[in-house]
């Protein structure tokens, strides 16, 4: 499937459009380059490089707010709303959002490994079922009471489920998520993930939790992964956050299989509605095409980081940096890039049109999937600790 570019303005009209998520190319051509350098230099980098010197301020002054992916989507809805982008400049965003997304997801691999949930995967797993499970079924079956589009409700659901910016947009190419749903449903991951981070410590003490208990609980239900290293450490130091981290990287490994249920859901549910693109073969098939490879690539890149461990001195650079250390890395600064080229198209009547209804969606999808998994927490890690 080929498509121009959308114009800025065109999430502010009701003609919908669909992001070019599928290529027939594993790189950008040269002319597509081309075209995309002005609004990718004028746009995309300078919004990037701000974020990025505000979270490298952050962490050399120990005083953490905000993460770079975040600071990056807020500049980027501002500058959209602010200054109206022309249209020649629109191309940018779109390329960062393609581009940069599929390369900085697959690079994230490496952050991850396996081997540390040898003999304890499966506690681990219970505590992850019962966040992956009840959001991506609270997220579909509300999100049709409330009249929210199945795309952004399915993106809404999977970012709550797995990982937040990450996941929901990994999933989008398989639901055929238009910019705007994506934007939308963006809008109410990185809104109350962010919150979490900063109410769960908090929570924790009030609800005078474990740090052990504290940690998976966290782990399994704040959003993306800086989020949960911050609220981590902040409520459960390094107790919180070794117990985090080993639930989230069960909770992640199910990006792979979400991805590709939401791409057999949706396969079928298009071959019942009578769409023409999703009527031949099977719904297996269907999904099988829909797949995004570049999620593949990701579960590969863990996988190979498990059996092989990769270097530090080439994964730190790439994605393992601890903040202390550099705040910046590859993989965060192409996934910055990528939610810029989104955020920069989410306008004031983008999120006026849905934003309501998807917000309350993402926020009822997050306290049901967050107090099942505090529940269960408390009945199984304590085993553990």
């Amino acid at each position: 499937m080929s498509q121009a570019p959308v114009p800025a303005h065109a999430l502010d009209t009701e003609a919908e459009q669909e992001p070019d998520w599928k290529s027939a190319h594993w790189y950008p051509s040269g002319s597509e380059i081309k075209e995309a350098l002005p609004g990718f230099l004028f746009v995309v980098l300078p919004i990037t490089v701000v974020a990025e010197a505000l979270w490298t301020f952050e962490i050399y002054a120990k005083q953490t707010f905000f993460v770079d992916i975040f600071m990056g989507a807020v500049l980027a809805v501002i500058v959209g709303n602010v200054a109206r982008i022309p249209d020649h400049l629109q191309p940018g965003l779109v390329f960062s959002t393609k581009w940069f997304l599929r390369a900085g997801i697959i690079i994230y691999g490496l952050k991850f490994s396996y081997a540390s949930l040898e003999g304890r995967g499966i506690d681990y797993l219970a505590v992850v079922l019962v966040a992956v499970i009840p959001a991506i079924a609270v997220a579909l079956i509300l999100g049709r009471v409330l009249r929210v589009s199945a795309p952004t409700a399915a993106l809404i659901g999977t970012g709550t489920a797995i990982c937040g910016v990450a996941a929901t947009m990994a999933t989008a190419p398989s639901v055929r998520a238009k910019a705007e749903e994506v934007g939308v449903a963006l809008a109410g991951i990185l809104f109350w993930g962010t919150l979490g981070m900063f109410f769960y410590p908090y929570l924790g003490h009030a609800l005078g939790l474990s740090h052990s208990v504290y940690g998976a609980w966290a782990g399994a239900s704040i959003h993306d992964l800086p989020q949960i290293v911050a609220a981590a450490k902040q409520g459960g130091g390094a107790t919180g956050l070794k117990f985090a981290l080993l639930v989230k990287l069960v909770r992640v490994a199910f990006i792979v299989v979400i991805v590709f249920f939401m791409s057999l859901y949706f396969s079928a549910r298009r071959r019942r509605e009578g769409d023409d693109t999703a009527t031949q073969g099977s719904s297996v098939g269907a999904a099988l095409r829909q797949f995004p490879l570049f999620v593949a690539g990701f579960f590969l890149v863990v996988l190979f980081n498990t059996f092989v461990k990769v270097p530090a001195t080439i994964a730190g650079p790439l994605a393992t940096y601890p903040a202390t250390t550099s705040p910046i890395t590859v993989a965060g600064v192409f996934l910055t890039f990528a939610i810029v080229g989104i955020g920069a198209r989410v306008t004031r009547s983008v999120v006026a049109k849905a934003g309501p209804r998807s917000m309350f969606l993402a926020f009822i999808t997050w306290a049901v999937q967050s107090v099942i998994v505090l529940l269960t927490a408390q009945a199984l890690i304590p085993h553990l600790a």
